[in-house]
């Protein structure tokens, strides 16, 4: 035992590095504190007591780490949560589900108020503001994303509920896999997945999703065959619809439609924009896809052989899509077409200097956010990094194209 003696000193050193190391992870991890307030929007001198507040880790599953009942004043106050993660808190009130985040500060609390609403089935006051459409062509498939906004302007503020579905949409011929849908509640930036149901007849998909006032974004990605060089998508409206546009990668692949017309073609970043619309509720449409010239096939191939498809292409765009997942890209369309949709053409001389600037800050911000989808696609970002810096880089890219409206 004596030979041994001389590696107590270092065991002993080691044991109280790896105590200390203990006590300070544990204290990163259950130090945070979060209070708030629940309020309710549609009536405030209705009672918001024993409501139960709920903490979640939205990485971890959405699974529960504390809950708290709010006090006789609707206040509550949750303690012992980590700091070194993603929160969340929530509460269910007439069968809604109502979330805030958790921001800590350097001291390790936050603050979280949540405004609740009383419901309603009516449709007043409720109105479709938006939809685009974009189609990227991948080996065999068309793969599609579909953005709808929705406006509660309910007065006073209420959250819609109806067994009828939030939102409903067409289920298209040949639909190659179930529909994925997520959505952006107003005031969030954090999408989260829902799963749409299929209607009793087979021909829609719709969703019973609570539309809390404001405006809700949803994002519906779906798969189509696209084996002979063509596919016909039809389409049923159930809402009216103003003036919409289409994105199509890549930019030679062709759709044909009654209302249909191409407005923007940009053959550096291989896509075109085409316009349609307004059409009314219970329109059918049928839009003919043909050609196309495929940029990627990451359908049929592996993430084993990604740094084997990786080859240099002439344009940084092309070269985005060879990393990118469809989904991401089909993402980037958007940014793409609203970017490049609403401002002036590149004139060259004789250009208003401010313009210039406004143009070349327009394509700083779409390298940003290319590179974005880049990082996290690799898994180089974190989830709510990538998601806070993309949100940024859009306003900051939306104002940009508003400056550049305004100057036409």
């Amino acid at each position: 035992m004596p030979r041994f003696q001389f590696l107590l000193p270092g065991v002993v050193s080691v044991l109280a590095s790896f105590l200390f190391l203990c006590r300070v992870i544990a204290h990163a991890q259950g130090r945070g504190i979060v209070e708030g307030k629940v309020v309710n929007g549609t009536d405030p001198s209705i009672s918001c007591s024993s409501l139960e507040v709920e903490v979640v880790r939205p990485m971890g599953g959405m699974d529960t780490l504390k809950a708290e009942k709010t006090d006789a004043a609707g206040r509550f106050r949750i303690d012992g949560l980590p700091t070194d993660s993603m929160l969340m808190v929530r509460l269910n009130y007439r069968s809604v589900t109502y979330r805030a985040m958790v921001n800590f500060d350097g001291e390790g609390r936050a603050r979280a108020n949540i405004e609740v609403y009383e419901t309603t089935a009516s449709t007043k006051g409720i109105s479709v503001e938006g939809l685009q459409l974009a189609f990227q062509l991948s080996g065999g498939r068309l793969r599609s994303i579909e953005s709808h906004s929705i406006n509660n302007a309910t007065r006073p503020p209420r959250t819609f509920v109806s067994d009828k579905g939030s939102l409903r949409f067409s289920k298209a011929p040949g639909i190659l896999e179930f529909p994925s849908v997520s959505v952006t509640a107003p005031g969030s930036s954090m999408p989260l997945r829902e799963s749409p149901l299929e209607s009793p007849d087979g021909r829609s998909y719709y969703l019973l999703y609570p539309l809390r006032p404001g405006v809700t974004s949803f994002q519906i990605e779906q798969s189509f065959p696209y084996t002979a060089g063509t596919y016909a998508y039809r389409k049923k409206f159930y809402h009216d619809v103003g003036t919409f546009q289409i994105g199509v990668i890549p930019a030679d692949m062709t759709v044909q439609g009654e209302g249909l017309a191409r407005v923007q073609t940009d053959e550096q970043r291989n896509f075109a924009v085409y316009r349609g619309g307004p059409i009314r509720a219970g329109t059918e449409v049928l839009w003919t896809f043909a050609g196309g010239t495929p940029a990627v096939d990451s359908a049929s191939a592996g993430t084993s052989d990604r740094e084997s498809r990786i080859r240099p292409m002439p344009n940084r765009i092309a070269r985005n899509a060879l990393v990118m997942g469809p989904l991401l890209l089909m993402a980037f369309i958007g940014v793409l077409w609203y970017a490049f949709s609403r401002m002036p053409k590149e004139s060259g001389k004789g250009q208003d200097p401010r313009a210039r600037e406004l143009l070349k800050r327009r394509d700083s911000l779409l390298d940003h956010i290319a590179d974005l989808d880049h990082r996290h696609e690799m898994r180089l970002l974190e989830q709510k990094d990538y998601v806070r810096q993309r949100e940024q880089a859009k306003r900051q890219l939306r104002r940009v194209v508003l400056l550049l409206s305004g100057r036409q």
